[in-house]
């Protein structure tokens, strides 16, 4: 293989690194203050605390689709796919809602737009308790959610006319022995007409040694029949896990019979598993080891860094996988699992890179430097501290991340991060939501951008980010859940009952150009073709045309921003001409190869395998 351990600390994706907003100053008692380790909730106590009396605002760009009452926790960890964008332009969103104390009536809350959206529901669209719903299209022109309600099978609500029309309730699945429920479910679909559905759950009881099992279920037939029902995927088995966590992992959009699911959890690897025959055979990739994953219960277990559990991820268009997951440190002191929520940072990694090593991985800064840290607490340039204590989510300070790719191979990221300024009424940091982007064939990331930084949107909480995966006429769709009051209820035991709103958003990837970054739009209108073949393994070729005779050279750059391969053309007539490049001496990664036409540059993005 042409990998190298140097590339363990070569993944930055900066080839001309921009100036970045600062990293807010942690205090040391802030970030080794350890709790213990949250228990993936699923029910919720009767609430008797009054709300935090904030007057509510929001911009006029965002539209409330929905709210929920009297829970307000849309994930333990990973979303869910919650919104999604249909072909003909209307989209769909769900979300966990309930509107009677005590949550009793927990479940689905659903939207849907077509031109504008629908009246905000009050009731689930199941006929028991619920939540975790996942939205996807089903059977051509129809949709389906799946969720869970702690029992042997999951909640499947279908109708065939997106949109309108009755729900069809069914509970098709079964659990393997061993198992007593299925829960967290995370459900995709695929094929020509959406017959394809493929889920991910959590199967609770002793399977193998095994408490909390990682299940794979598949039909072809858009759920009449199951060819996989509860199977133990290879690598995902009692002798590499003891348990897995509750929404620890995420699906990937599905390129025709390409799917793959990210996990990673504080007490598991962080890994990417890859079926390229449509769930028949699976490969498992590791993003970060961890080393006491076996451990059990009580184990004195040494400070680790690890993945919060928060992780989402993208296939671009050379196939890719562009991954985004929160940091986190665990460790246990014999009295059972504990985290460290002053833990910062969202970690970028991509499939062309080998695992983290732990040790390069530890330190934020080092992340930072190597730009491979997507977003962190920024700075807001006043000195103003963390204040302490701040809402627990069981996470990152900087999580929930959403990665989403456009059709010019455009990356943008997206998550959830506290802020410093305007605390709330009872002395609390809120959370807005960040993005970025890195565009096709440019060198940088563009610069961290707060959504959220108008002043209409002060004093609001913004967490639990679910993006739809198509982006059309430069818009990326926003599922988010926002309140007046920082903090969940259901997360943290301090924090008062309060209502939650589901605001829907469409962020123009235009915004994020602002940087001194031009969007693979402007590119596209580049001299240089796009090379051929990409992935390549040894010569790729692209076609260059120029108006007038000029001076043209090549370089090629690794990921670092090394130059590897320089190549004089000289003075060159007008016309048409192709050129190669020999990579076969390169190690397995992605270049970028500038062209230089009389002094202007013109940059693309290569992979060689």
């Amino acid at each position: 293989m042409k990998k190298t351990l140097l590339l363990a600390i070569s993944l930055v994706i900066g080839v001309a690194v921009m100036a970045q907003l600062k990293p807010v100053k942690i205090s040391g008692a802030l970030q080794n203050r350890a709790i213990a380790a949250p228990e993936a909730i699923d029910n919720s106590a009767l609430f008797t605390q009054t709300g935090n009396p904030v007057v509510n605002t929001k911009a006029a760009m965002d539209a409330e689709i929905g709210n929920s009452l009297t829970y307000d926790m849309q994930s333990n960890a990973a979303m869910m796919s919650r919104l999604y964008r249909f072909e003909d332009g209307t989209v769909a969103g769900t979300w966990t809602g309930a509107w009677q104390s005590g949550a009793s009536d927990r479940g689905s809350g659903y939207n849907y737009k077509a031109g504008s959206w629908g009246s905000a529901p009050s009731a689930r669209i199941e006929t028991v308790r619920s939540g975790w719903p996942n939205l996807n299209p089903w059977m051509g022109n129809g949709e389906l959610v799946v969720s869970h309600n702690g029992t042997s099978s999951l909640v499947f609500n279908s109708r065939p006319v997106k949109g309108t029309g009755s729900w069809t309730q069914t509970l098709p699945l079964t659990c393997p022995a061993g198992i007593t429920d299925l829960v967290w479910p995370r459900a995709i679909t695929s094929g020509s007409n959406f017959q394809n559905i493929h889920i991910i759950t959590i199967g609770r009881g002793n399977l193998n040694g095994q408490t909390a099992a990682l299940l794979y279920y598949r039909s072809l037939d858009g759920g009449t029949t199951w060819d996989k029902m509860g199977e133990v995927l290879p690598g995902l088995g009692g002798t590499e896990y003891l348990a897995f966590g509750g929404d620890d992992y995420a699906w990937i959009e599905p390129h025709h019979d390409t799917i793959a699911f990210l996990c990673g959890g504080s007490w598991t690897d962080t890994f990417l598993m890859t079926s390229y025959d449509n769930g028949s055979t699976w490969t498992k990739k590791i993003i970060l080891p961890n080393y006491y994953g076996l451990n059990p219960l009580n184990t004195v277990t040494p400070t680790f860094v690890c993945s919060d559990g928060t992780i989402a991820g993208a296939m671009d268009k050379n196939g890719v996988v562009h991954v985004a997951f929160g940091r986190m440190r665990a460790s246990d002191d014999g009295t059972g699992h504990k985290y460290y929520p002053g833990t910062d940072g969202v970690v970028y990694w991509n499939s062309t890179m080998p695992a983290y090593d732990t040790t390069f991985y530890r330190e934020i800064d080092t992340l930072i430097a190597h730009n491979l840290c997507i977003g962190y607490v920024v700075d807001d340039g006043s000195g103003t501290p963390i204040l302490d204590p701040f809402p627990l989510y069981g996470v990152s300070l900087s999580s929930f991340p959403q990665v989403v790719i456009d059709d010019y191979n455009n990356i943008y990221f997206f998550w959830s991060s506290l802020v410093t300024a305007n605390p709330s009424a009872n002395n609390l940091n809120y959370r807005h939501i960040y993005g970025r982007a890195w565009y096709d064939g440019k060198p940088a990331w563009s610069e961290m951008k707060d959504l959220n930084d108008d002043v209409t949107y002060w004093f609001q909480e913004f967490v639990y980010p679910a993006t739809a995966t198509s982006v059309k006429n430069d818009k990326i769709l926003m599922l988010i859940q926002t309140a007046d009051q920082p903090g969940s209820t259901i997360k943290d035991a301090t924090i008062p009952e309060h209502e939650v709103k589901l605001s829907y958003r469409e962020v123009a990837g235009a915004t994020f150009i602002g940087t001194g970054l031009e969007g693979n739009k402007a590119a596209a209108k580049s001299f240089i073709g796009a090379n051929y073949p990409n992935p390549v393994k040894d010569f790729t070729t692209f076609n260059l045309k120029i108006e007038n005779s000029a001076s043209v050279s090549i370089e090629v750059s690794n990921i670092m921003g090394q130059k590897v391969m320089t190549l004089d053309k000289g003075m060159i007539a007008a016309g048409s001409y192709d050129f190669s490049i020999d990579c076969s001496q390169f190690t397995s990664g992605v270049y970028f190869y500038t062209v230089k036409i009389n002094g202007e540059s013109h940059t693309k993005k290569m992979i060689v395998e």
